[in-house]
């Protein structure tokens, strides 16, 4: 009986894994590098840019209700905020520096809103 129930989960898993779809995202524009040479103004804008460029992404057969953590979560923050969460990410954590800053930015903003406060 164990044995079957460990085969049958087995099974579950390759079949969810196998259903899974692949994505691949392009690199974008900038690095993490790129980033922190940014000005402060710079900054907000591509803070601001990257969230509303993620509102967005129903526009791109994303699942509305995908979104209803970053939606919750950034409401309430300023571009200020946003850029300054990002900034100290990227500063912390020097191995991003040649990262695609569109992935690092909502890996951040994941991270960060994931976060207890």
């Amino acid at each position: 009986m164990r044995h079957l129930l460990l085969l049958l989960t087995f099974v579950a898993f390759v079949g969810v894994y196998a259903n899974q779809k692949q994505v691949k995202i392009s690199r974008g524009f900038f690095t993490a590098k790129d980033y922190l040479s940014m000005s402060e103004t710079e900054r907000r804008a591509y803070a601001t840019g990257a969230i509303n460029g993620m509102l967005l992404s129903p526009f791109f057969g994303a699942p509305d209700e995908n979104l209803n953590w970053l939606k919750s979560c950034t409401s309430t923050m300023s571009d200020e905020q946003i850029a300054t969460v990002l900034a100290t990410y990227i500063r912390n954590d020097p191995n991003q520096l040649d990262s695609s800053l569109n992935v690092v930015t909502y890996t951040v903003i994941r991270e960060y809103c994931r976060a207890p406060r």
